[in-house]
Protein backbone atom coordinates (compact mmCIF):
# COMPACT_ATOMS: atom_id res chain seq x y z
CA UNK A 1 0.00 0.00 0.00
CA UNK A 2 1.37 3.40 -1.01
CA UNK A 3 0.92 6.14 1.53
CA UNK A 4 0.71 9.64 0.07
CA UNK A 5 1.49 12.46 2.43
CA UNK A 6 2.10 16.09 1.63
CA UNK A 7 4.04 18.51 3.78
CA UNK A 8 2.08 21.44 5.22
CA UNK A 9 4.22 23.77 3.08
CA UNK A 10 2.99 22.06 -0.07
CA UNK A 11 -0.63 22.53 0.97
CA UNK A 12 0.03 26.20 1.71
CA UNK A 13 1.66 26.71 -1.69
CA UNK A 14 -1.24 25.07 -3.50
CA UNK A 15 -3.77 27.00 -1.44
CA UNK A 16 -1.94 30.25 -2.23
CA UNK A 17 -2.15 29.50 -5.95
CA UNK A 18 -5.84 28.60 -5.80
CA UNK A 19 -6.61 31.81 -3.87
CA UNK A 20 -4.60 33.98 -6.29
CA UNK A 21 -6.10 32.44 -9.42
CA UNK A 22 -9.63 32.41 -8.01
CA UNK A 23 -9.48 36.07 -7.04
CA UNK A 24 -7.97 37.00 -10.41
CA UNK A 25 -10.67 35.11 -12.31
CA UNK A 26 -13.36 36.89 -10.29
CA UNK A 27 -11.67 40.26 -10.97
CA UNK A 28 -11.59 39.72 -14.74
CA UNK A 29 -15.13 38.30 -14.77
CA UNK A 30 -16.39 41.45 -13.05
CA UNK A 31 -14.27 43.66 -15.32
CA UNK A 32 -15.72 41.94 -18.38
CA UNK A 33 -19.23 42.60 -17.07
CA UNK A 34 -18.37 46.19 -16.13
CA UNK A 35 -19.16 45.38 -12.52
CA UNK A 36 -15.96 46.14 -10.65
CA UNK A 37 -16.74 47.48 -7.18
CA UNK A 38 -15.78 51.00 -6.23
CA UNK A 39 -14.17 49.72 -3.03
CA UNK A 40 -11.56 47.18 -4.13
CA UNK A 41 -10.26 46.34 -0.65
CA UNK A 42 -11.71 42.82 -0.83
CA UNK A 43 -9.64 42.00 -3.91
CA UNK A 44 -6.52 43.61 -2.49
CA UNK A 45 -6.90 41.68 0.78
CA UNK A 46 -7.40 38.35 -0.99
CA UNK A 47 -4.42 38.88 -3.35
CA UNK A 48 -2.20 39.87 -0.43
CA UNK A 49 -3.38 36.83 1.53
CA UNK A 50 -2.17 34.71 -1.40
CA UNK A 51 1.24 36.35 -0.96
CA UNK A 52 1.24 35.55 2.76
CA UNK A 53 0.23 31.93 2.08
CA UNK A 54 2.94 31.63 -0.57
CA UNK A 55 5.61 32.95 1.77
CA UNK A 56 4.32 30.66 4.52
CA UNK A 57 4.79 27.72 2.14
CA UNK A 58 8.49 28.56 1.89
CA UNK A 59 8.76 29.05 5.67
CA UNK A 60 7.17 25.64 6.23
CA UNK A 61 9.80 24.13 3.89
CA UNK A 62 7.49 23.18 1.04
CA UNK A 63 8.69 20.58 -1.42
CA UNK A 64 9.08 21.27 -5.12
CA UNK A 65 5.31 21.13 -5.71
CA UNK A 66 4.56 23.69 -3.01
CA UNK A 67 7.36 25.99 -4.15
CA UNK A 68 6.27 25.83 -7.79
CA UNK A 69 2.70 26.70 -6.76
CA UNK A 70 3.77 29.42 -4.30
CA UNK A 71 5.92 31.40 -6.75
CA UNK A 72 3.16 32.36 -9.24
CA UNK A 73 0.78 32.97 -6.31
CA UNK A 74 3.25 35.45 -4.84
CA UNK A 75 3.81 37.07 -8.25
CA UNK A 76 0.07 37.41 -8.93
CA UNK A 77 -0.60 38.55 -5.37
CA UNK A 78 1.95 41.37 -5.67
CA UNK A 79 1.50 42.41 -9.31
CA UNK A 80 -2.28 42.79 -9.49
CA UNK A 81 -2.69 44.89 -6.32
CA UNK A 82 0.09 47.13 -7.61
CA UNK A 83 -1.65 47.63 -10.95
CA UNK A 84 -5.03 48.22 -9.31
CA UNK A 85 -3.56 50.76 -6.90
CA UNK A 86 -1.89 52.83 -9.64
CA UNK A 87 -4.85 52.80 -12.02
CA UNK A 88 -7.52 54.58 -10.04
CA UNK A 89 -10.34 55.61 -12.32
CA UNK A 90 -11.82 58.93 -11.32
CA UNK A 91 -14.55 60.55 -13.35
CA UNK A 92 -13.71 64.16 -14.18
CA UNK A 93 -16.42 66.70 -13.33
CA UNK A 94 -16.97 67.45 -17.02
CA UNK A 95 -17.75 63.79 -17.86
CA UNK A 96 -20.97 63.17 -19.76
CA UNK A 97 -23.73 61.92 -17.47
CA UNK A 98 -26.47 59.43 -18.29
CA UNK A 99 -29.21 61.15 -20.29
CA UNK A 100 -27.04 64.01 -21.54
CA UNK A 101 -26.38 64.70 -25.20
CA UNK A 102 -23.02 63.49 -26.44
CA UNK A 103 -20.79 65.93 -28.26
CA UNK A 104 -20.41 65.42 -31.99
CA UNK A 105 -17.53 63.19 -32.95
CA UNK A 106 -16.32 61.01 -35.78
CA UNK A 107 -14.06 57.99 -35.69
CA UNK A 108 -13.27 54.93 -37.80
CA UNK A 109 -15.60 51.99 -37.22
CA UNK A 110 -14.66 48.30 -37.16
CA UNK A 111 -14.51 48.25 -40.99
CA UNK A 112 -12.30 51.32 -41.15
CA UNK A 113 -15.13 53.54 -42.47
CA UNK A 114 -15.73 56.92 -40.88
CA UNK A 115 -18.54 56.94 -38.34
CA UNK A 116 -20.24 60.25 -37.49
CA UNK A 117 -22.20 60.61 -34.26
CA UNK A 118 -24.68 62.92 -35.98
CA UNK A 119 -26.27 59.79 -37.54
CA UNK A 120 -27.45 58.81 -34.05
CA UNK A 121 -29.31 62.05 -33.32
CA UNK A 122 -32.93 61.52 -32.29
CA UNK A 123 -32.46 57.91 -31.17
CA UNK A 124 -31.68 56.55 -27.73
CA UNK A 125 -28.15 55.13 -27.81
CA UNK A 126 -25.94 53.26 -25.40
CA UNK A 127 -22.25 53.84 -25.99
CA UNK A 128 -19.69 51.94 -23.94
CA UNK A 129 -16.01 52.75 -23.88
CA UNK A 130 -13.86 50.01 -22.41
CA UNK A 131 -10.45 50.44 -20.91
CA UNK A 132 -8.25 47.79 -19.43
CA UNK A 133 -7.81 48.27 -15.73
CA UNK A 134 -4.06 48.41 -15.37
Amino acid sequence: MIKFSMKPGNWLGLLALVVAIGCTRLWFYQAENVALPVNRMFFLAVWLSAVVLGIAAFVKKAGWLGRIAALPAIAIGLFLPFTVSISEQILPPEAIQVGEMIPSFSAPDDRGELFDSARLRGNPVLIKFFRAHW
